[in-house]
């Protein structure tokens, strides 16, 4: 068997070994079904497989995964009318801290390659007021959301906002406050997976 090299990685998907985008994971998660979401538009379920490989392009570097989960999204993004009047996408950053940590901000990895991908400009827009992150917190916390401001718009445009994960749509929203107030006409919420709904109570 020839050697991968130096740059290769283990799957976090099935543990093979993968110098790009693990074949074998990525047929499977190609089967997904596209759920459902209120808070915006999603390709994935965070859940299963779809977590594991967020999961290691999140916390171990994995970043040939962007290319992954933009081309789903892209593929979902296509189908909507909306998508034809956006003018600029941009992203809900990270935390300084997490982005010295993992050497890139998620969100914006994959932002700049959905524009890549729809040929639409991507520009910072959001700025992060909240101190801290929500991984860990409630779901009560979680739903608080953080506090986002956006630059001052010239002229009123459509943004497309793209994140990671979706899990109460607390963060979307805030994103969607600030980029309104900063002028924006219209403002479309994206992101590569969503969490699944928690069980009803009985």
């Amino acid at each position: 068997m020839r050697s991968l090299g130096l740059f290769s990685y283990r799957c976090a998907g099935c543990g093979q070994l993968a110098r790009t985008t693990c074949e074998h994971c990525a047929s499977k998660i190609a089967l997904c079904p596209t759920p459902n979401c209120s808070d915006a538009i999603v390709a994935l379920s965070y859940d299963g497989l779809v977590r594991d490989l967020m999961l290691a392009f999140k916390y171990q570097n994995h970043r040939t995964l962007a290319t992954l989960f933009a081309d789903h999204l892209v593929s979902i993004l296509r189908k909507t009318a909306e998508i034809n009047s956006v003018d600029v996408v941009t992203w809900v950053p990270t935390t300084c801290e997490r982005r010295i940590a993992r050497g890139h901000d998620q969100a914006e990895t994959l932002a700049r390659l959905i524009g890549r991908l729809l040929g639409i400009p991507v520009r910072k827009l959001l700025i992060r007021e909240t101190v801290g992150h929500q991984t860990g917190k409630s779901r009560e916390n979680r739903l608080i959301g953080i506090s986002l401001r956006a630059r001052s718009m010239n002229t009123p445009i459509t943004v497309l906002v793209v994140d990671d994960v979706v899990t109460t749509g607390a963060t979307m929203r805030s994103a969607q406050r600030a980029l309104y107030q900063a002028g924006a006409a219209s403002v479309i919420c994206a992101a590569v997976a969503s969490t699944p709904a928690p069980a009803p109570r009985r």
